[in-house]
């Protein structure tokens, strides 16, 4: 029998392992690490003779873990998340002298609204905190919570993995825009008129649809979408200035509406709100500081 090696076992060799579990590709591991593919090979020979086991095997697209690497991989990032927590986290916080950097995610159209009140708030009670803001897709938010690279974000989200912990911000309620000087709408919105406008939607894809067709679909109906663009913030703005309406929230719309004399009206069809939740790891349940940022997160959205 064959005995483990284990004595050149070391903590880069196993953020090196950590990062290929989670890829499944040597190539993209070494991209996330910051490494050459070379390096990052050598290390997994080195971690294969130290734990006598091939660990990683090639896959179509990749490669594929082995028995022992599933088997090690649970314990090892809990292993590694209490490692640096030990040697990163401060035992306590105190929001008026911390130097903290926090990174948050927070939706493209929530911005406008909540990010000055947040950035308030740091000003008056902690002004040496910095803040980072990042709007992606939920798989990236949640891969950048796992790695520690966010530490929470609010999203729109229904199943989580149980490592992951969620909290109800607010329902985030559906209107529409338009100019002020809008040549056919004016004072109301009723269906055909909204059927018969030209739309602006979000699209990060460049397409011309978006739910809001899916439930117009189901309806019966279809919209004339004459533009798609990359950032909610952009349709306000184009709002005002075009005979284009635009079917968005109030967290989007409110602080624009006086700003560019928008007319606003409710969705003249049956739309859901959207739940938006705030979400975390459970690793950081106990950190003063998320916990301040977690309870000042819903105090601003309490009113909602």
């Amino acid at each position: 029998m064959n005995k483990t090696d284990n004595s050149d076992v070391d903590l880069n060799l196993l953020r090196i392992f950590q990062a290929i579990y989670a890829e499944r590709h040597i190539t993209r591991a070494a991209e996330r690490l910051g490494m050459t593919q070379s390096a990052v090979s050598h290390a997994l020979q080195r971690l294969r003779h130290s734990l006598n086991d091939p660990l990683f095997i090639r896959a179509k697209n990749g490669v594929e873990p082995t028995a022992r690497a599933d088997e090690i991989i649970l314990p090892l990032q809990q292993s590694l998340s209490q490692i640096t927590r030990t040697l990163q986290q401060p035992s306590s916080f105190d929001p008026a002298t911390s130097q903290r950097h926090f990174h948050y995610g927070l939706p493209d159209h929530a911005v406008a609204r909540y990010a000055p009140m947040i950035l308030k708030r740091f000003a008056e009670q902690a002004p040496g905190l910095a803040l980072s803001l990042y709007h992606e897709p939920l798989p990236r938010l949640l891969d950048m919570i796992e790695d520690q690279r966010m530490d929470m974000a609010a999203c729109v989200c229904r199943e989580l993995p149980p490592r992951f912990r969620a909290a109800r911000l607010f329902k985030s309620r559906h209107l529409v825009i338009a100019a002020h000087s809008h040549p056919e709408i004016q004072g109301s919105l009723s269906l055909d008129q909204y059927l018969a406008a030209r739309h602006i939607i979000y699209s990060g894809s460049g397409k011309h649809d978006s739910y809001v067709d899916s439930i117009l679909q189901q309806l019966g109906h279809k919209r004339h979408v004459a533009a798609s663009i990359a950032s909610h913030m952009a349709s306000p703005v184009m709002v005002a200035d075009s005979d284009l309406i635009a079917t968005t929230t109030m967290e989007l719309a409110g602080p624009f509406i006086e700003r560019y004399q928008l007319q606003h009206f409710e969705v003249p069809f049956a739309i859901p709100d959207i739940e938006v939740q705030l979400i975390w790891h459970q690793r950081h349940d106990r950190d003063p500081g998320h916990i301040w940022l977690r309870d000042l997160t819903f105090e601003l959205t309490r009113d909602v």
